[in-house]
């Protein structure tokens, strides 16, 4: 089975690393973005993103093998203000990088990036408020 993840991960990272709206409004601004595969590293500095599978990758078999890969990733920006309208604003540009885009995934095909649902939550950390706001997004991919 071929390895599905490195692929899309890159795929998503750069999709997001160059989308300058998105990037102006992160913490590392668009020379250094601050977005970041499964957690942010210790003391990063709002806002910024984190990214991660949510959903390994599924392939989905014809008769004559692998038809495509199926996998859902999180997306989500994460800000420490006292109201997650920022957090908002970065998840509409995630949703501009994402959204129906042409990723470009080494080996494969894209068929589709689709946002499947929002995500929308807050976690208190020693008294200090996070918003983290995003979308959960189906990728599903070809072999070639």
């Amino acid at each position: 089975m071929a390895d599905t993840h490195n692929p899309i991960d890159l795929a998503v990272y750069t999709a997001l690393t160059a989308a300058t709206a998105l990037t102006a409004l992160l913490s590392g601004g668009t020379a250094d973005p601050s977005v970041y595969q499964w957690l942010a590293p210790e003391g990063a500095d709002p806002p910024y993103v984190v990214y991660s599978v949510q959903s390994p990758s599924t392939p989905v078999y014809t008769f004559s093998g692998v038809a495509y890969e199926n996998t859902v990733y999180q997306v989500k920006g994460v800000t420490d203000d006292h109201s997650a309208r920022a957090a908002g604003t970065i998840a509409a540009e995630i949703d501009d990088a994402l959204a129906d885009a042409g990723l470009t995934v080494s080996g494969y095909t894209l068929m589709r990036c689709r946002r499947l649902q929002n995500v929308d939550f807050l976690e208190v950390d020693a008294g200090k408020r996070f918003n983290h706001r995003g979308a959960l997004y189906r990728i599903e991919a070809d072999p070639t």
